[in-house]
């Protein structure tokens, strides 16, 4: 059964945004729900101290794998329907199944953040993480978050990009990427 809410998805890769656009829709009212929470709360029960993105993007996948593509979406729509919460921003969605599962909610529109390599990795260097953060470790991560070598229950971060019903370029400065995101809103309500 879908939901009246009104949901904005987000995706794009690590460092594109998705967290600073989450935030903003936060700010205008949405309730924000990150999906890699739901992963992490099954890391702490597993008894992981230290949660890094690659368990992250592992525990996806298994729960991918084991559940249905669009698992983590229905969580999310799940919370939404038993809070009663009339408009929401997903954020960190990564697989198609994910952006199939959504779309069958009448009031859902996928945002794409594109940003590349370079600046992402910059911004991630920036802030302070769980892990450290080198090129090298980056390129690799950032090759399996896009679905480089990943089976269909995988990471496809380039998939969802693709599905995306309207696109926001984030390679200038933090400043003018904000300037975008009223601008986004405004055309879609």
């Amino acid at each position: 059964m879908e939901t009246n809410s009104f949901l904005i998805g987000i995706t794009g890769g690590f460092g594109s945004g998705k967290s600073t656009s989450a935030s903003f829709f936060e700010s205008k009212g949405f309730k924000k729900i990150i999906l890699s929470l739901f992963l992490e709360e099954e890391a702490k029960k597993r008894g992981f101290k230290r949660i890094t993105r690659k368990i992250l993007q592992d525990l996806g996948n298994e729960w991918r794998k084991n559940f249905g593509r669009g698992n983590l979406a229905e969580k999310a729509i799940d919370f939404i329907k038993k809070n009663k919460i009339e408009k929401a921003v997903i954020d960190g969605i990564r697989n198609a199944g994910e952006v199939e599962r959504l779309k069958k909610e009448k009031n859902f529109i996928l945002l794409g953040i594109v940003s590349n390599k370079k600046n992402r990795f910059e911004r991630l260097k920036n802030l302070k993480r769980r892990e450290k953060l080198t090129w090298e470790i980056f390129k690799k991560l950032d090759r399996r978050d896009m679905g480089v070598g990943q089976k269909q229950a995988g990471l496809h971060v380039v998939e969802c990009i693709a599905l995306s019903d309207i696109f926001i370029d984030n390679n200038g400065t933090k400043e003018e990427f904000e300037r975008k995101l009223p601008q986004f809103l405004k055309e879609i309500i």
